[in-house]
């Protein structure tokens, strides 16, 4: 099985903090933290931090942009300290968010804070874009690319790719990625996409138990803005329901809309399809790699998928 994160053992991690920070530091523990960055925690002058390591510095000028602005919002997102350069290798250091990321907790402790995690996602969901006109993956400036919603996603998945998608096609031919059952999911996702609103909103683009930090009562932080994009924020709830389904949230979250007296147009058609864009991105992602038992489990996901 491959790893795409940047090899780094703890002890390479001390060196370089305390070489970025220029005095000792302590408690410094790995985080089983996304696919893509090395992460640790650690303590420093009585403070404690969180430190990403990754070879892509764009990532980190995006988490400053979006700190600075959502922080402003009252948006919870941890404070970003410092981001920089060590060698060859990009880093991030930003506040450590008081409690523990949800998928720590049980079941029922989950189902206790997601009041609050429906509070705090309206919240993102009202914030007003700025002037870019533009759709999908946002940059440093905060800018987005693509004419339509549909149009990114169509880009998302073309055979034509920059980074860390280049040549993603000859998985098809020298992994166990099915095109066909690609292609039957992708079908069925552009079909619903039509269903997409012309409203832009701020999408975080990964939102998942993982990423959500609670103390159990409150939402404390909403972590790793890396893949965060304009667009339908269906998508969020559509995402994290796809990988933990048992907690019911987009029923949560679509009352507390009713609630307040406003209605989510063509809720299902819109959460279907962004379910269906997390798992053929997740079919191509554990192809490349070369996670079979990750990749039956999407799949398993996916069949449970049907248009209404």
């Amino acid at each position: 099985m491959k790893s795409f994160k940047i090899d780094m053992d703890i002890n390479t991690a001390i060196m370089n903090i305390q070489s970025i920070l220029k005095g000792s530091v302590s408690n410094v523990q790995p985080i089983n933290f996304g696919e893509l960055s090395k992460v640790f925690s650690f303590c420093f002058q009585d403070k404690e931090y969180v430190i990403h390591f990754n070879n892509n510095g764009n990532r980190f000028n995006k988490d400053e942009y979006l700190y600075k602005k959502l922080s402003q919002l009252d948006i919870p997102i941890p404070k970003i300290e410092r981001n920089g350069k060590i060698d060859d290798i990009y880093f991030s250091i930003s506040e450590k968010a008081t409690g523990l990321s949800l998928e720590a907790y049980p079941e029922n402790e989950i189902k206790n804070v997601l009041p609050a995690l429906a509070t705090e996602f309206k919240k993102i969901v009202q914030i007003p874009i700025d002037s870019t006109e533009k759709y999908g993956a946002i940059d440093y400036k905060g800018e987005g690319s693509f004419n339509s919603w549909q149009q990114y996603i169509e880009s998302f998945f073309q055979k034509e790719q920059d980074g860390f998608w280049k040549d993603w096609y000859t998985l098809f031919d020298h992994s166990f990625l099915e095109k066909e059952v690609f292609d039957y999911y992708y079908e069925m996702m552009m079909e619903l996409s039509l269903y997409s609103p012309e409203e832009r909103y701020l999408v975080h683009g990964d939102f998942h138990l993982g990423n959500i930090i609670s103390d159990g009562q409150d939402i404390t932080a909403i972590i790793d803005w890396e893949l965060a994009m304009y667009g339908d924020f269906m998508f969020d709830i559509a995402n994290i329901h796809f990988w933990a389904p048992q907690l019911e949230i987009p029923q949560i979250f679509h009352e507390a809309w009713i609630k307040n007296g406003e209605e989510i147009p063509h809720f299902q058609e819109r959460l279907l399809c962004g379910m269906l864009f997390k798992g053929i991105d997740g079919l191509r992602f554990f192809a490349k790699k070369e996670d079979k038992a990750a990749y039956e489990m999407i799949k398993d996901k996916l069949s449970t998928i049907k248009k209404k």
